[in-house]
Protein backbone atom coordinates (compact mmCIF):
# COMPACT_ATOMS: atom_id res chain seq x y z
CA UNK A 1 0.00 0.00 0.00
CA UNK A 2 1.52 3.53 -0.68
CA UNK A 3 1.05 7.07 1.85
CA UNK A 4 2.78 8.74 4.03
CA UNK A 5 4.03 6.46 7.18
CA UNK A 6 2.68 7.80 10.32
CA UNK A 7 5.12 7.78 13.78
CA UNK A 8 4.46 6.57 17.36
CA UNK A 9 7.19 6.92 19.96
CA UNK A 10 10.09 6.83 17.00
CA UNK A 11 8.30 3.86 15.31
CA UNK A 12 7.23 3.93 11.76
CA UNK A 13 3.54 2.99 11.67
CA UNK A 14 2.54 1.98 7.78
CA UNK A 15 -0.60 2.73 6.35
CA UNK A 16 -1.51 -0.76 6.19
CA UNK A 17 -0.81 -0.71 9.65
CA UNK A 18 -3.17 2.11 10.14
CA UNK A 19 -5.85 0.66 8.71
CA UNK A 20 -5.18 -2.74 10.54
CA UNK A 21 -5.76 -0.51 13.64
CA UNK A 22 -8.78 0.97 12.09
CA UNK A 23 -10.52 -2.07 11.65
CA UNK A 24 -9.62 -3.44 15.13
CA UNK A 25 -11.09 -0.59 17.18
CA UNK A 26 -14.41 -1.84 15.75
CA UNK A 27 -13.92 -4.79 17.22
CA UNK A 28 -11.38 -7.72 18.30
CA UNK A 29 -10.45 -9.94 15.42
CA UNK A 30 -7.92 -13.23 15.25
CA UNK A 31 -5.46 -12.49 12.35
CA UNK A 32 -7.32 -14.33 9.25
CA UNK A 33 -10.38 -13.04 10.21
CA UNK A 34 -8.86 -9.21 9.57
CA UNK A 35 -7.06 -10.27 6.90
CA UNK A 36 -10.85 -11.74 5.49
CA UNK A 37 -11.75 -7.72 6.53
CA UNK A 38 -8.87 -6.23 4.54
CA UNK A 39 -9.32 -8.44 1.50
CA UNK A 40 -12.95 -7.45 1.63
CA UNK A 41 -12.76 -3.96 1.53
CA UNK A 42 -9.96 -3.74 -0.92
CA UNK A 43 -10.78 -6.50 -3.27
CA UNK A 44 -9.49 -5.89 -6.74
CA UNK A 45 -7.43 -3.22 -5.42
CA UNK A 46 -5.00 -4.51 -2.05
CA UNK A 47 -4.74 -8.56 -0.79
CA UNK A 48 -3.10 -8.99 2.25
CA UNK A 49 -0.75 -11.77 2.39
CA UNK A 50 -0.49 -13.42 6.16
CA UNK A 51 3.22 -13.36 5.45
CA UNK A 52 3.14 -9.32 5.92
CA UNK A 53 -0.18 -9.22 7.88
CA UNK A 54 1.01 -11.46 10.69
CA UNK A 55 4.56 -9.37 11.46
CA UNK A 56 3.10 -6.10 10.99
CA UNK A 57 0.46 -7.28 13.89
CA UNK A 58 3.37 -8.14 16.18
CA UNK A 59 5.19 -4.98 15.33
CA UNK A 60 1.80 -3.23 16.31
CA UNK A 61 1.82 -5.24 19.79
CA UNK A 62 5.35 -4.83 20.48
CA UNK A 63 4.63 -0.85 20.34
CA UNK A 64 2.48 -1.21 22.86
CA UNK A 65 -0.75 -0.23 20.37
CA UNK A 66 -2.34 -3.82 20.47
CA UNK A 67 -3.17 -6.47 23.17
CA UNK A 68 -2.75 -10.50 22.35
CA UNK A 69 -5.69 -12.78 23.56
CA UNK A 70 -6.35 -16.52 23.03
CA UNK A 71 -9.27 -18.24 22.96
CA UNK A 72 -9.92 -21.48 21.86
CA UNK A 73 -6.74 -21.35 20.09
CA UNK A 74 -7.12 -18.40 18.04
CA UNK A 75 -5.05 -14.92 19.19
CA UNK A 76 -7.23 -12.16 18.79
CA UNK A 77 -6.10 -8.77 18.76
CA UNK A 78 -7.29 -5.74 19.92
CA UNK A 79 -6.50 -2.04 20.61
CA UNK A 80 -4.94 -1.18 24.15
CA UNK A 81 -5.86 1.93 25.77
CA UNK A 82 -2.61 3.44 24.54
CA UNK A 83 -3.82 2.15 20.79
CA UNK A 84 -7.27 3.60 20.77
CA UNK A 85 -5.55 7.31 22.02
CA UNK A 86 -2.86 6.95 19.44
CA UNK A 87 -5.75 6.25 17.07
CA UNK A 88 -7.99 8.91 18.39
CA UNK A 89 -5.00 11.53 18.05
CA UNK A 90 -3.89 10.46 14.58
CA UNK A 91 -7.06 10.35 12.96
CA UNK A 92 -8.13 14.07 14.71
CA UNK A 93 -5.22 15.04 12.58
CA UNK A 94 -5.54 13.67 9.43
CA UNK A 95 -8.24 15.95 8.20
CA UNK A 96 -6.14 17.87 5.84
CA UNK A 97 -4.36 15.06 4.68
CA UNK A 98 -7.92 13.06 3.82
CA UNK A 99 -8.73 16.20 1.81
CA UNK A 100 -6.02 16.19 -0.04
CA UNK A 101 -6.05 12.78 -0.97
CA UNK A 102 -9.83 12.73 -1.65
CA UNK A 103 -9.09 15.82 -4.13
CA UNK A 104 -5.97 13.92 -5.83
CA UNK A 105 -8.44 10.24 -6.41
CA UNK A 106 -10.97 13.45 -7.76
CA UNK A 107 -8.75 15.18 -10.47
CA UNK A 108 -7.45 11.25 -11.55
CA UNK A 109 -10.70 9.82 -11.77
CA UNK A 110 -11.86 12.74 -14.18
CA UNK A 111 -8.08 12.39 -15.88
CA UNK A 112 -8.71 8.69 -16.40
CA UNK A 113 -12.55 9.25 -17.78
CA UNK A 114 -11.41 12.15 -19.71
CA UNK A 115 -8.86 10.10 -21.45
CA UNK A 116 -10.78 6.42 -21.67
CA UNK A 117 -14.14 8.46 -22.08
CA UNK A 118 -17.21 6.50 -21.20
CA UNK A 119 -18.01 5.62 -17.30
CA UNK A 120 -18.83 2.40 -18.54
CA UNK A 121 -15.23 1.66 -19.42
CA UNK A 122 -14.28 2.19 -16.07
CA UNK A 123 -17.10 0.47 -14.07
CA UNK A 124 -15.33 -3.04 -15.31
CA UNK A 125 -12.67 -2.16 -13.27
CA UNK A 126 -13.86 -2.89 -10.08
CA UNK A 127 -14.28 -6.74 -8.91
CA UNK A 128 -17.29 -6.04 -6.64
CA UNK A 129 -20.27 -7.28 -7.49
CA UNK A 130 -23.01 -5.10 -8.04
CA UNK A 131 -24.56 -5.55 -4.48
CA UNK A 132 -20.86 -4.35 -3.08
CA UNK A 133 -20.63 -1.64 -5.71
CA UNK A 134 -24.17 -0.24 -4.44
CA UNK A 135 -23.23 -0.68 -0.66
CA UNK A 136 -20.21 1.47 -1.53
CA UNK A 137 -21.78 4.05 -3.15
CA UNK A 138 -24.34 4.48 -0.34
CA UNK A 139 -21.78 4.73 2.33
CA UNK A 140 -20.01 7.72 -0.12
CA UNK A 141 -23.58 9.76 -0.18
CA UNK A 142 -24.03 9.07 3.59
CA UNK A 143 -20.25 10.65 4.04
CA UNK A 144 -21.25 13.36 1.32
CA UNK A 145 -24.30 14.08 2.91
CA UNK A 146 -22.67 14.33 6.36
CA UNK A 147 -20.17 17.04 4.78
CA UNK A 148 -22.60 18.85 3.30
CA UNK A 149 -24.35 18.88 6.80
CA UNK A 150 -20.90 19.88 8.57
CA UNK A 151 -20.49 22.26 5.71
CA UNK A 152 -23.87 24.32 6.03
CA UNK A 153 -23.24 24.17 9.94
CA UNK A 154 -20.02 25.92 9.47
CA UNK A 155 -20.96 28.50 7.05
CA UNK A 156 -23.50 29.30 9.52
CA UNK A 157 -21.10 29.67 12.30
CA UNK A 158 -19.17 32.36 10.08
CA UNK A 159 -22.06 34.28 8.52
CA UNK A 160 -23.02 34.70 12.28
CA UNK A 161 -20.08 35.83 13.06
CA UNK A 162 -19.57 38.08 10.19
CA UNK A 163 -23.11 40.14 11.13
CA UNK A 164 -21.83 40.80 14.66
Amino acid sequence: MMGKPHMYKGNRISPSQLIMLIKLADRPMYGYELIKALREDYKGVWDPQTGAVYPALRRLQEHGLLSVENREGKDYYSLTPEGEGWLDETLATMSSGILFMSRTMEVMGRAYLERKGEVENFIPLDERSPEERLKHMMVIRDGVQNNLRMLESYIAELEKELKQ
